[in-house]
């Protein structure tokens, strides 16, 4: 009997005491932003532990809403709000929110899951989110939307706990990107980023420091993208392919001709994006189209170099039915159909260079090809030319074998073929 109205006393005590928990709740949520939290309707069920919260803004320290959504849905258990604990919230469910985030570094989003609540006194055990839409706000600069948002969190994250394995996707630069994270290590994540017919001119232009100093800008080009980011605290190392589509670039130098390609494709391996240097696997062109006057681009110049430099560790270049127009002497020359294949002859080592080969037509029916050996440092090169058919300045030249001049680039191949014309 003295159990029973012990039961009754209690359940008495809990009814009696639920108009409170609405405000104990609304006092710890507004606690989770630095100027406040505040809901339009706000319903909790004590024995459930079922808490639904409508039309959710929270604000700035200067009163700025950062976060807003329609809806949110979660369970957070009655034990934990009488306690000095940190908010526990179960199963939570936003609907339609929005994140405003303010100079935001890049890769930011992917750290929400762990950086956005290890310093708030609350611990989320999975959440979904829908319609969502995140805005990266930096002065002088247009804002970054990520806009149709979905999300799922499957593990706990809090306090002291950034780990947590997550998906995401979104509309962005004109297509859908998917990313999924899962922890490799306390602090690192490693990330997979997918996307079909990304906007890449866009995504630089609002990223301009990825091209800072090149001395060139893309203008058009669609990017398919799958990779995979390691990113483990300031530093993020990639690995994956790139395939740019319709590609046009402009070069800084007045009445330059742009470069056109159907297709540019980079594969790398173990990539630091902050230091730019690692493993290219796979560097090819096809398609391509460039004009090349007396002074050769300073963006091709330096590609050249770095391309050469000791940070990157080139394995193979490809050029696939290329056209090049030179000027070399009193008549251009267009080489039409050029396909270049470089192919790294070790692993590593500073002897490691590349096995040389080159074929295009030259005129109407002209044909020259190359074939040697290239330095790793990309400045030297030995093996033989042949020109068949070949018209350079009027001079003819018909089944001619040549060494490969040491510079072999196509100004100076042309060159040494007509330098063996007689007078």
């Amino acid at each position: 009997m003295k159990a029973l109205v012990a039961l009754v006393a209690f359940a008495a005590a809990l009814l009696g005491g639920a108009g409170a928990l609405p405000l104990v709740l609304e006092a710890r949520l507004s606690a989770l932003a630095p100027g406040g939290l505040t809901v339009a309707g706000l319903h909790y069920n004590p024995l459930t532990g079922r808490l639904r919260l409508r039309a959710v803004s929270a604000h700035d320290a200067h009163g700025r809403e950062i976060f807003r959504a329609d809806e949110v849905e979660a369970t957070a258990p009655l034990v934990n709000l009488l306690g000095g604990a940190p908010l526990t919230l179960q199963r939570v469910h936003v609907v339609a929110p929005r994140l405003v985030l303010a100079q935001a570094p890049a890769l930011t989003l992917a750290g929400l899951g762990g950086a956005g609540f290890a310093a708030a006194p609350v611990v989320v055990d999975g959440i979904v989110v829908s319609n969502g839409a995140v805005v990266v706000e930096e002065p002088g600069r247009r804002a970054l939307v990520a806009r149709d948002l979905t999300a799922r969190l499957d593990r706990a994250f809090g306090p002291g706990d950034g780990d947590a394995a997550f998906a995401v996707e979104t509309a962005l630069y004109g297509t859908s990107v998917r990313l999924t994270g899962q922890p490799i290590g306390r602090g690192s994540h490693a990330l997979r980023v997918r996307a079909r017919g990304l906007d890449a001119a866009a995504l630089l232009e609002d990223f301009p420091q990825a091209l800072a100093g090149a001395g060139v800008r893309l203008t058009e080009g669609r990017a398919d993208v799958d990779a995979t980011l390691v990113v483990s605290g300031s530093r993020v190392v990639a690995s994956g392919q790139l395939r740019l589509e319709r590609v046009v670039a402009r070069f800084v130098e007045p009445r330059s001709a742009p470069l056109v390609a159907t297709a540019i494709v980079l594969a790398v391996d173990r990539w630091d994006l902050a230091t730019g240097s690692g493993r290219i696997s796979r560097l090819e062109l096809q398609q391509p189209r460039l004009t090349l006057e007396r002074s050769t681009p300073a963006a091709l110049t330096a590609l050249v170099d770095w391309l050469a430099g000791p940070d990157v560790m080139l394995r193979r270049l490809r050029i696939v039915d290329g056209t090049v127009r030179l000027t070399t002497g009193t008549e251009p020359v267009i080489l039409r159909g050029l396909t270049l294949g470089l192919q790294a002859a070790g692993e590593t080592g500073p002897r490691a260079g590349f096995v040389l080969t080159a074929r295009a037509g030259v005129g109407a029916s002209g044909r020259l090809a190359l074939d040697g050996a290239l330095s790793r440092d990309l400045s030297r090169a030995e093996g033989a030319v042949r020109a068949v058919g070949v018209t350079l300045d009027g001079c003819g030249l018909d089944d001619i074998s040549m060494p490969l001049p040491a510079q072999a680039s196509p100004r100076a191949v042309l060159e040494a073929l007509a330098s063996t014309c007689s007078p």
